[in-house]
């Protein structure tokens, strides 16, 4: 039974337009449609998550929507997907941010001058994914790409109609697996609902991921596997669950006192999985009363650890009530507004 514990409107979910020209097209077929000569608009959307309750796996809901440029949904065409969740770190980060460049050769290349690929430990089988920024949004060489061959440069296994060099390229390396907090070993895949667009143009698919991956970020690529190639890609966070944190209570003493929270994910079934390895808005964190204590943001930590654990500092100090004998005096209570809004996406 699945447990529907996310939901979001479709127009609140569209977050990615990527809009191609290359021409007019007047054909009705939509096969013809897919033959480079029409301009094309290809969104990744959310729907909602659910839980399932037979594989303890939480599954986020999605659909892919292809029209043309006159608005005209493309029908059968097909599509193919990919994810990627555990990230290659290169150059000490995630995202390589418009250093990659697309070779339209044969077979297609894919380079990046401030990097050896094979130094950075990316192998045969890594997806590449090519996401949409400022001035790069042509469909030919978007969306995602499976790595064949690995040297300096990178040999890409798929095919691409009317490539052109490209430079500039935003891109990120990785696989369906990732290790969080260094003890957690979490995968995320992607499910196919069709094989190829319906009548309107819609294509859904699913992932499916483990929820301590909840509030976390990962990648999807999409293109089409005949005729000339239309790729999208989209950042997005694995959504669904409730976060939330018991209340730490602190000694006001009159210095500063450093206390653990531990945040933590309820999938939807009522049980808990710690929140590991994500850094948390130090705004959605209160401390009460005002007059006794604050939040030294400077300080704290708050990128979750292993156990899911934060370190908060708080100063405290004697107010005008010092000397009174109620509580509210005498310690101060650290609180955890925590949702989805509070996380931090991670690339």
């Amino acid at each position: 039974m699945l447990k529907n514990i996310y939901k979001r409107s479709l127009g609140a979910g569209i977050a990615m337009l990527l809009l191609f020209g290359c021409g007019s097209n007047s054909k009705p077929d939509s096969n013809e449609r897919l033959s480079g000569e029409s301009s094309l608009a290809l969104s990744i959307v959310y729907e909602s998550t659910s839980y399932d309750e037979g594989s303890g796996k939480m599954i986020g809901h999605y659909h892919v929507h292809i029209i043309d440029d006159k608005g005209d949904p493309v029908s059968h065409a097909p599509l193919t997907y990919s994810l990627v969740n555990g990230v290659k770190i290169i150059n000490g980060q995630k995202l390589q941010y418009k250093t990659g460049t697309i070779l339209d050769t044969k077979p297609i290349m894919f380079q990046d001058s401030k990097v050896n690929f094979a130094q950075a430990g990316v192998v045969p089988g890594d997806l590449l994914i090519v996401v949409p920024k400022e001035g790069r949004v042509n469909k030919t060489y978007l969306g995602d790409w499976k790595i064949d061959g690995v040297g300096k440069d990178l040999k890409l296994r798929d095919k691409a109609y009317g490539l052109q060099k490209t430079d500039g390229l935003t891109y990120i390396i990785g696989t369906e697996e990732r290790l969080l907090g260094n003890r957690e070993f979490a995968v995320a895949h992607i499910q196919k609902q069709s094989n190829t667009t319906d009548d309107k143009g819609f294509s859904g698919f699913d992932i499916v991921f483990d929820p301590v991956l909840a509030g976390h970020t990962a990648t999807v690529g999409v293109h089409t596997t005949e005729g000339p190639r239309a790729g999208g890609a989209k950042v997005i966070t694995f959504r669904g669950g409730r976060f939330f944190a018991s209340d730490v209570r602190v000694p006001v003493t009159g210095d500063t006192r450093f206390v653990f929270m531990r945040l933590m994910i309820d999938p939807g079934n009522g049980g808990t999985e710690d929140l590991i390895d994500i850094e948390v808005d130090p705004t959605s964190f209160q401390v009460q009363p005002a007059s006794n204590c604050a939040i030294n943001y400077q300080a704290s930590n708050f990128h979750t650890d292993s156990g899911g654990h934060l370190l908060i500092a708080v100063d405290t100090f004697f107010g005008k009530d010092a000397n009174a004998t109620d509580a509210a005096s005498k310690e101060c209570v650290v609180k955890w507004s925590g949702d989805a809004g509070s996380l931090y996406y991670e690339y």
